[in-house]
């Protein structure tokens, strides 16, 4: 046992030694989705072509031991024998400006947006066809037709990337008629666009709207015949996989959570459904088959050409042994990465895990925590297999530090329901015991030999102990306060403190199954946040109130605003400490609570703002509303200030520095 933990040991400083001399850095995802500098997923073996005079080179693809480049800026198809390391040129008489090359068992399938057509070769490189736009009317008059990248699946049907078409994937058979357009991308509805949409008319939004699916960047296929797309310039759902009919089907990318960039160009799928993406500027970001990210690396050379390092990258595949192969559009040269221990003990561990073999991955998702403990998709997997094997706890840790709330939902269901059949009992009578002790409480306070209630003398101690007076009788509650027997500034500053930090509280005191992932928030944001709202509320009603008649005062609406809170105050802490009991299965507990609670309370600062102010149901409302209004203008104003005052500034601060630059000379 001791030796193999020296042999890790070596193996990870060695491999840290490597990392030193390697031109990029290798990057992974924390359970909390921060980057963290891991182990080399890759290192490059070779570069090829530097002899070969490529020239703005714009795809690869590799088909049983060949390389086929399109060589764009020389009008011709490269072929790259990889045993005999021998080049031949396809197309070189019959090419204008090839961007796209796909092979199968029969053919060479080029994408020509210079003659907007494809051309398919033999192997032997003599042309067999080429296929123009299409004639059927329902492909249009007007709509583009330059093919920029394709893939043919097993029944010879096209899928081509087209420059500047909108409407999706264009599919042609394998006599190039055309069948339809294929997944097409959605167009994201913002709130400001809706709320456009009630305000303009139809001329008003074809005029100023410009609302089209963003066209695909590239496309691949993999052995299943799934249809995979990148998307320049979208977020959380640039990559697509599309199942048959063009819905994308994977997991992450629905959900628009995937860790991504907004400049992929190109995608690459290996025999295992992992997904290699590129962007322009030479990052390589690996993902699993379903859209979770492994690792990123790669990069693009600045000041020196480093092996490893794009000018401009354009292209990217795999081959069957997992190497990786990146095409400098730039520099026309390949890139060859080979996989190292580390990422190759990664794929094994995942197809156990793929495969539902959970505990039998256990041994390589513990020796990745020896290169990384940081990588969240390895803690998942782990967690996975403690589960799997009923250690709870262990499976409810692991899965913490992945962040993944439902699977620890479940192990934390698992330990719950264990603690509950062993302590059943003592749980029953403990409640047993608690019903006894209030009504021995009870009966003693009915024979007069205990007091009920507790005498305060301090009037400021009672007047924050009167907010449970509001929950029962509100109506007293606020005609006393108007009357100034209850309640006072100072008391009414103590509660909104006091709701305040209930706040805090409920943002950062949740249990890790319901927390509100606020680790990218500040104390100081959330009081600012919760304390601005009020504070103008409180100010707004004043002045709504002036104009309209109102009777309360600025210290009345202070005080009754506070009281107010009561049901949230009160309650809401109980709420709190109930998430560290229930599950995601009785998460409905929690929200519905908690929206009675709040419900409460607005139905309180109504009722609060009815009577104080002494107005009828209609007046209150049109109150609030104006007050809403206010608020909304108070901020509008504010915002115009600061931005002229931050002009200002900067301006002053121009002049300054050109009078000192002046007086210096």
């Amino acid at each position: 046992m001791r030796l193999i933990i020296v042999l890790h040991v070596l193996l990870i400083l060695s491999n840290g030694l490597l990392a030193v001399n390697s031109p990029f850095l290798t990057y992974t995802i924390s359970g909390k989705n921060e980057w963290k500098i891991t182990q080399d997923a890759y290192v490059v073996s070779e570069v090829l072509f530097k002899d070969l005079d490529l020239y703005y080179p714009d795809d690869i693809f590799i088909w049983e031991n060949k390389m086929y480049i399109a060589d764009s800026g020389n009008a011709r198809i490269v072929v790259f024998d990889m045993i005999t390391r021998e080049a031949t040129y396809v197309g070189d008489m019959s090419l204008f400006q090839p961007t796209g090359v796909f092979v199968d068992d029969d053919y060479i399938y080029v994408a020509d947006p210079g003659t907007s057509e494809i051309v398919i070769f033999d192997k032997s490189g003599n042309e067999v066809k080429r296929i123009g736009r299409p004639t059927n009317p329902l492909f249009g008059e007007t709509a583009n037709f330059k093919p920029k990248k394709l893939v043919v699946d097993k029944r010879g049907n096209f899928y081509i990337v087209s420059e500047g078409t909108f409407e999706g994937i264009i599919q042609l058979d394998q006599n190039g008629e055309f069948l339809g357009y294929f997944g097409a991308n959605t167009v994201g509805i913002t709130f400001l666009d809706k709320f456009i949409d009630i305000f303009y008319t139809k001329e008003q939004k074809e005029k100023f709207l410009n609302r089209i699916p963003k066209p695909y960047t590239n496309i691949t296929i993999d052995s299943k015949g799934l249809i995979y797309t990148v998307t320049q310039k979208e977020r959380g759902n640039a990559i697509k996989k599309h199942n048959t009919i063009g819905l994308n089907i994977l997991p992450a990318s629905k959900e628009r959570r995937m860790i991504d960039e907004p400049n992929f160009i190109d995608i690459a799928v290996d025999n295992n459904g992992r997904m290699f993406a590129l962007t322009e500027t030479g990052l390589i970001y690996e993902y699993d088959s379903e859209g979770n990210l492994l690792v990123s690396f790669g990069g693009r050379a600045i000041a020196t050409e480093r092996n490893g390092l794009f000018t401009v990258a354009s292209a990217i595949t795999v081959d069957a042994d997992g190497k990786v192969y990146v095409l400098d559009r730039e520099r026309g040269l390949v890139h060859v990465f080979n996989p190292t221990q580390y990422i190759q003990t990664l794929h094994k561990a995942l197809e156990l895990y793929s495969q539902g073999k959970y505990l039998e991955s256990k041994g390589l998702w513990k020796e990745l925590m020896i290169y990384d403990g940081y990588s969240k998709i390895a803690h998942y997997g782990l967690g996975k297999a403690y589960f799997q094997e009923g250690n709870y706890r262990a499976a409810a840790d692991e899965f913490k530090k992945a962040y993944a709330k439902r699977d620890y939902s479940d192990a934390y269901w698992e330990i719950r329901n264990e603690f509950l059949q062993k302590n059943a009992g003592i749980i029953l009578l403990g409640f047993i015991l608690f019903i006894a002790l209030l009504v021995a409480l009870d009966e003693l306070s009915k024979r007069g030999l205990i007091k009920k209630r507790l005498k305060i003398s301090s009037k400021f101690l009672n007047d924050i102990i009167y907010i449970k007076n509001i929950l029962r009788h509100p109506l007293d509650t606020f005609y006393y306060i108007q009357r100034r027997k209850h309640g006072s500034v100072l008391s009414a500053t103590i509660i909104y403190v006091i709701f305040f930090l209930v706040i805090q509280f409920d943002y950062f005191g949740r249990s890790f199954i319901f927390n509100l992932n606020v680790h990218d928030r500040s104390v100081g944001f959330v009081l600012l946040a919760s304390a601005a709202p009020t504070m103008l509320w409180v100010f707004a009603n004043y002045l709504v109130s002036s104009i309209n008649d109102g009777r309360g005062t600025l210290r009345d609406i202070y005080i009754f605003t506070a009281y107010s809170f009561a049901p949230y105050i009160l309650f809401q802490p109980f709420v709190i400490l109930l998430t560290y009991i229930l599950t995601y299965n009785e998460a409905f507990i929690v929200s519905f609570v908690s929206m009675i609670l709040i419900t409460w309370s607005a139905v309180l600062l109504f009722t609060g703002v009815k009577e104080i102010h002494d107005y009828g149901v209609l007046d209150t409302i049109k109150s609030i509303l104006l007050t809403l209004v206010w608020i909304f203008v108070i901020i509008l104003v504010y915002s115009i200030v600061y931005m002229l005052w931050d002009q200002l500034a900067q301006t002053i601060y121009a002049i300054v520095q050109e009078v000192l630059y002046r007086a210096r000379k």
